[in-house]
């Protein structure tokens, strides 16, 4: 039996969307971990299910009884509710294992020297690339025990992960969501070009 719903509204966001219904919940909830109690709301446990990275969650509100104008509900709530987050900071802070971990890698593939890029995509994950120089908007952040190793974020990327640190654990690059520790003397506002 499905949970009640909010009431019929009419789909009024004077924020740029940033959910949409063709996004998996995985994808969602590794953005926007707040919105899980909207989720929940609805009747939907997804961020527990197994195929909240295979479906999108228009796929998964269809599965669970869902007609068009309660996914369009859904999707209007979960943007009105990151519509009303209060802005992540434009910080990133890089651990020393991580900055040492990405420095192997660029040795490895003949990058030093290279700082490595953390690029939002559209569909709500991100991609890493190694590049030799920032492009317009984009931030440098380092580690002060390894200040050679260098991030590039742009400001929209810093709207979705900014506060967070990005670690290396259990042989995997880890990003932390949430409030940033202080690993960075220069508080993020490092400059290694």
């Amino acid at each position: 039996m499905m949970a009640a719903k909010k009431k019929e509204k009419m789909p009024v966001t004077s924020a740029p969307a940033r959910v949409h219904a063709r996004m998996t919940v995985s994808e969602i909830i590794s953005l926007y971990p707040q919105v899980k109690d909207i989720l929940t709301e609805y009747g939907l446990h997804c961020f527990g299910c197994a195929f909240n990275a295979l479906e999108t969650l228009e796929e998964g509100c269809k599965g669970h009884g869902f007609d068009d104008s309660d996914v369009e509900n859904l999707v209007t709530d979960l943007n009105d509710a990151i519509a009303a987050l209060p802005p992540r900071p434009q910080l990133l802070t890089l651990t020393e294992t991580a900055a040492r971990a990405i420095g192997e890698i660029a040795k490895a593939e003949g990058k030093l020297g290279q700082g490595l890029a953390v690029i939002s995509e559209g569909n709500g994950g991100f991609c890493m690339e190694f590049r030799d120089s920032t492009q317009a908007d984009e931030l440098v952040f380092s580690n002060v025990a390894v200040p050679d190793i260098c991030i590039y974020a742009t400001t929209m990327t810093l709207s979705h992960i900014g506060g967070s640190t990005i670690d290396f654990r259990d042989g995997r690059f880890k990003l932390d969501l949430g409030a940033a520790t202080s690993d960075c003397a220069c508080g993020g506002n490092c400059s290694c070009k």
